[in-house]
């Protein structure tokens, strides 16, 4: 457990979004004693699931510009604005879970932007296409 911790708090707590997220399973009670483990694990599950979309030919080919850096940029990019779409959507919809996310602090949301980009960029920089 102090190895998750000291990942999530040496990185992710600079920005301050991953004791956001904490706080919100822990006030709905969700996965109780298990919070990190299930955030560190669903943040990799989701992460190796979006690489394999970003190396999808189809995909990889049409994100704009010739770097993957950029290429990577673009997506991490995208993948920000449909976590938004589908946050929101959820709210609208009466998810009382979604709403409180929406409700984070300006600093939360920000850093949630800079980590998906950071995300996209390292898929980028790391992914070359034959």
């Amino acid at each position: 457990m102090l190895a998750v911790d000291l990942m999530l708090e040496g990185f992710l707590g600079l920005f301050g979004t991953y004791r956001t997220y904490i706080e919100l399973i822990k006030i709905w009670g969700l996965f109780r004693g298990l919070e990190d483990w299930i955030m560190v694990g669903g943040h990799m599950i989701n992460s190796v699931v979006l690489s394999l979309v970003f190396v999808h030919p189809k995909v990889y080919r049409k994100l704009p510009g010739k770097l993957g850096l950029i290429k990577g940029l673009v997506f991490g990019l995208f993948w920000h604005l449909f976590v938004l779409t589908v946050i929101s959507l959820s709210a609208l919809g009466g998810s009382q879970f979604m709403k409180e996310m929406l409700d984070m602090p300006l600093r939360d949301h920000i850093s949630l932007f800079v980590l998906h980009v950071i995300w996209g960029a390292t898929l980028g920089v790391l992914y070359t296409s034959e």
